[in-house]
């Protein structure tokens, strides 16, 4: 099996999250890192002297700086023959190009938050990798959550649909237990019931087929005249559908406006 060695340049939060998971990967080499903040090292990878020691050291480098930050942390740097991973939000890959000298294989990869438990969802787009370095790039984007190729055009859709969704995700699992909370449940037992019923129904909708399937789960569980109907309509009277759907569109919009 081949081995790879993968550096980041930057080392924050995310960065760290999906270096926890190559880590314990049998394809990985070594892991390195570069960071201006010396306190971001850990066990995780090898801590090198400055950003060109990463590229050198690597065959694939992921480009993890805030984007504002890109320009001077990639100023003078040469990608030439190295895959380049970007994880910096919206920076497309007209912009990387220009960004990362004598680079001709990037990714572009939006994960979320949910890399800190090795289940991102990683919507990525490429240009320049053959056939065998796109499947080793899904590959290294697979080991920390679910890689999903799209095009780049999609990219704010992602942002809004996926980047920002473990925040509406967990809003609503906070509404619940806090109900919860309110009708005498302790804290713990309360956010463990919410939560465990949360990833139950995901477990049950991830075979629909449409959207209409998905309606019909939920008919299911509302019986003529019953408890969970009376909810329901309390849903409806919100018009909680078109309210989530909005709070996403707002996103997606954002990220439309910041990309110009």
């Amino acid at each position: 099996m081949q081995k790879y060695k993968i550096g980041f340049i930057g080392y924050g939060n995310m960065a760290k999250a999906i270096s926890k998971s190559l880590a314990k990967c049998d394809f990985v080499e070594n892991l390195y890192a570069s960071d201006v903040n010396e306190g971001a090292k850990d066990d995780n990878v090898t801590f090198l002297q400055d950003n060109g020691s990463v590229i050198e050291s690597c065959s694939h480098v992921f480009l993890s700086v805030k984007p504002q930050m890109a320009n001077e942390a990639l100023r003078g740097l040469d990608f030439e023959d190295k895959v380049v991973i970007s994880i910096m939000a919206g920076k497309d890959l007209d912009s990387l190009t220009e960004l990362c000298r004598g680079a001709k294989k990037i990714v572009r990869v939006m994960p979320n938050l949910c890399a800190r438990v090795g289940k991102s969802v990683n919507a990525y787009c490429a240009i320049g990798l053959d056939d065998n370095e796109l499947a080793v790039a899904q590959k290294i984007l697979s080991s920390f959550g679910l890689a999903m190729r799209l095009s780049e055009s999609f990219f704010d859709v992602i942002t809004g649909l996926t980047g920002s969704s473990p925040a509406y995700t967990f809003k609503y699992a906070k509404a619940m237990t806090e109900c919860g909370v309110r009708y005498g449940l302790d804290f713990e037992k309360s956010r463990d019931l919410a939560l465990y019923s949360i990833s139950a129904c995901m477990d049950v909708l991830k075979n629909a087929q449409s959207l209409e399937e998905m309606q019909t789960t939920i008919e299911n569980v509302c019986s003529k005249g019953g408890t969970t109907i009376e909810g329901i309509y309390k849903l409806n009277e919100g018009n909680f559908d078109e309210l989530v759907i909005s709070a996403i569109g707002a996103a997606i919009q954002k990220s439309a406006e910041l990309a110009k």
